[in-house]
């Protein structure tokens, strides 16, 4: 499983999975110590907040299979940027 999860990024790691209601769900989360501002391109590794966000996968032997990804919002620490909260991001999922 560790290995699927690292295919959809290598900064996203496998933390657990459960099958309910013949659907799977595996958990991943960031490998990530700090984050890149996408606006200004400074480094941080100040979290603001987590949130859960889910991606529907292909099936797995007539399984749905759903992706629960922990993803933290950041601080950016540049006083002259704009954008002082940060989504990270990962390759697979939308707005790289």
């Amino acid at each position: 499983m560790k290995d699927l999860i690292k295919l959809l990024d290598k900064n996203l790691k496998y933390t657990s999975h459960e099958i309910m209601d013949g659907c799977l769900y595996i958990k991943i989360a960031s490998r990530r110590s700090e984050t890149k501002c996408p606006f200004c391109g400074e480094m941080s590794c100040k979290v603001h907040s987590t949130y859960k966000r889910s991606y529907q996968d292909l099936p797995i032997q007539g399984m749905k299979v759903i992706q629960i990804l922990d993803k933290r919002k950041m601080l950016c620490q540049n006083q002259e940027c704009v954008h002082t909260t940060i989504s990270e991001r990962f390759d697979f999922s939308s707005g790289k």
